[in-house]
C-alpha cells in the first residue's frame, strides 16, 4: 500500500519531534523544562504567575506531541512553527541571556535549526532529482 502524504510527511518531522522531547539539558539537572505545559490554570502554581500575560500563545512539546501522534500537521512549516513557538517564547519569558532556561531554549533552537535545514535541503535535493529526471 502506497505511503499518504500525511504519512509521509510524518515520517520527515516525527524524528525531528523524538530528539527535541528526548533533549535532557545538564545546566537544568538533566531535565526537559519543554515538555511541561503552562497554561492560565496552572502558571501560578508552576511559579510564573505573570507567564500567561507575557506569553500570548503558549506552546511546549506535550502540544506538539499531541499533534505529532495524531498527525494532525498538515505541512512541515505548521510544524517548524510549533517548535520556534516553543523556544520564542522561552527566549522572550526569560528574556535574560543567563536564564538557565534561556540557555537551555537556545540550545535546543540550535539543534533544531540544523535538523529543519537537513529536511529541508533533502528535500530540495529529491526535488532536483525528480526535475531532471523528467
Amino acid at each position: 500500500m502506497a505511503e499518504t502524504p500525511q504519512q509521509a510527511l510524518h515520517r520527515l518531522y516525527e524524528p525531528i519531534f523524538r530528539f527535541l522531547w528526548d533533549m535532557e539539558f545538564a545546566n537544568l539537572h538533566g531535565t526537559n523544562p519543554f515538555r511541561i505545559v503552562i497554561d492560565k490554570s496552572n502558571c501560578a502554581g508552576m511559579g510564573v504567575p505573570d507567564y500567561c500575560d507575557v506569553i500570548k500563545k503558549p506552546m511546549n512539546l506535550t502540544y506538539i506531541q499531541e499533534k505529532v501522534d495524531a498527525k494532525k500537521y498538515e505541512t512541515l512549516q505548521e510544524f517548524f512553527g510549533d517548535v520556534e513557538l516553543t523556544v520564542s517564547n522561552a527566549l522572550l519569558y526569560n528574556s535574560d541571556p543567563k536564564n538557565e532556561f534561556h540557555i537551555a531554549a537556545k540550545e535546543m533552537k540550535k539543534k533544531f535549526k540544523k535538523m529543519a535545514k537537513r529536511v529541508i535541503q533533502s528535500l530540495q535535493q529529491q526535488q532536483l532529482q525528480q526535475q531532471q529526471q523528467g
